[in-house]
């Protein structure tokens, strides 16, 4: 467990890999639908949704899980609006197109992400001497 503790406790690594998944997710949603990238996307047959669901609960708990909660959380959160933000972008992407739908299960994953990194706290807190 100490592992893990020692993990937590940098939150520069935590800020680093949140804003290379950050960078990650903006260059995903706004590609256009034809370029090489979305085209292996495709070929994977992940539904979309899923897509969406599983980037937006990284989004979130790296922020939740790594940061002290005062600012982790706030963070976070912010994720739903960059979600919408980067939905409507997509109208200005050839072959994109803007869902509601992509909006919610963006939502949905924020809110699974900070779940999830509350209860990983709170496992630690649990298991800590």
């Amino acid at each position: 467990m100490e592992k893990i503790k020692s993990i937590q406790a940098n939150p520069a690594l935590f800020q680093v890999l949140w804003i290379a998944a950050i960078a990650a997710v903006i260059t995903g949603e706004l590609l256009p639908g034809n370029s090489g990238v979305m085209r292996l996307v495709a070929a994977t047959h992940i539904n979309d949704k899923t897509l969406h669901f599983t980037a937006y609960t990284l989004l979130a708990f790296l922020p939740g899980f790594g940061f002290k909660p005062g600012r982790g959380i706030p963070l976070a959160l912010s994720m739903i609006l960059l979600g919408v933000a980067l939905e409507f972008a997509q109208r200005l992407v050839p072959f994109r197109g803007f869902e509601v739908a992509d909006m919610v299960a963006n939502a949905l994953g924020v809110v699974a992400g900070m779940l999830l990194a509350l209860v990983a706290q709170a496992s630690l807190r649990v298991v800590e001497p």
